[in-house]
């Protein structure tokens, strides 16, 4: 009796993934076609996943650690998704996992290297030395707030978008003093994010600004040590996200967005982008963002 009912319970166990799965049917090339979507519950584990690696895409961000970031929390270099990858704002979009490594990574510690010498120059203090890496760089801090996800009825990939108000303190060495510009962000972001090897990874991101204000000199003139606050119409400031200060050209890998979404201005006609994702069952049956 006892191996009966050991028998009974791994047939049991065994089919409990498929027991749990819903089952639905579409029209397809003419017929109606089963599908097995993942469990309620397994979907709701995964929209938090989701929500978790966009608030480390924050973090990650407000520390300037872009290259952990890309190492840790983006589709992996050698895997399928790599070269379809895409970073995205009003102004252009880095195709593939190697321009954004270059433009998002690379070109942010060369960024940073160079605040730290600028810095060290003129605050003897302040030692050129790795420890002290990042000093004299911006400060960008997001949130992501308001999220809508959706998680694909197959479970591989799911989609999202949030609002992501924050700022950004921009230093910057003028003769022996640092001026400190300084921006309000009121912008959205889009995602699509895949599960690779059992973990989620971001694939796309797209960003969209409603509004960039600079902040009142008087808010950032006790900033640092030795800081003044630069003006608030600085040209390279406000209206600009961090990282995007480039003018000329779009480098290699870049390219102008098919659509650019429009700060705000009293004449602009309100519009919800990135979309809102929508209930699909695989990523083929969806948009991009």
């Amino acid at each position: 009796m006892s191996r009966i009912l050991t028998q009974v319970m791994a047939i049991a166990i065994a089919a409990a993934p498929v027991a749990f799965m819903h089952v639905t049917e579409v029209q397809a090339a003419g017929k109606q076609v089963k599908r097995h979507t993942i469990p309620d519950g397994e979907r709701a584990l995964d929209m938090w996943e989701v929500q978790k690696l966009m608030s480390r895409h924050e973090y990650m961000h407000a520390a300037i650690q872009n290259e952990y970031e890309l190492e840790h929390f983006w589709v992996e270099a050698d895997g399928p998704y790599a070269k379809s990858a895409t970073f995205a704002s009003p102004g252009w979009v880095m195709n593939g996992l190697d321009t954004i490594k270059r433009a998002y990574g690379g070109a942010t510690e060369q960024s940073k290297a160079k605040a730290l010498e600028a810095l060290s120059k003129i605050d003897p203090d302040l030692k050129n030395i790795p420890e002290n890496m990042g000093a004299g760089s911006e400060w960008v801090m997001h949130t992501s707030t308001t999220p809508v996800i959706e998680v694909a009825g197959d479970g591989k990939t799911a989609k999202g978008v949030w609002y992501s108000p924050g700022m950004g303190l921009m230093p910057a060495v003028d003769g022996s003093s640092v001026k400190v510009r300084a921006t309000f962000f009121w912008e959205k972001y889009g995602g699509d994010f895949v599960k690779e090897h059992g973990q989620w990874r971001i694939w796309h991101l797209q960003m969209a600004y409603d509004f960039t204000p600079g902040l009142d000199e008087k808010m950032t003139e006790k900033l640092g040590r030795k800081g003044e606050a630069a003006p608030a119409s600085d040209a390279n400031g406000p209206g600009r996200e961090a990282g995007e200060r480039m003018g000329g050209a779009l480098p290699e890998g870049f390219t102008k967005p098919k659509y650019s979404y429009p700060a705000y201005s009293y004449d602009r006609v309100p519009v919800i982008y990135p979309k809102l994702p929508e209930p699909y069952y695989t990523f083929s049956e969806t948009f991009s963002y």
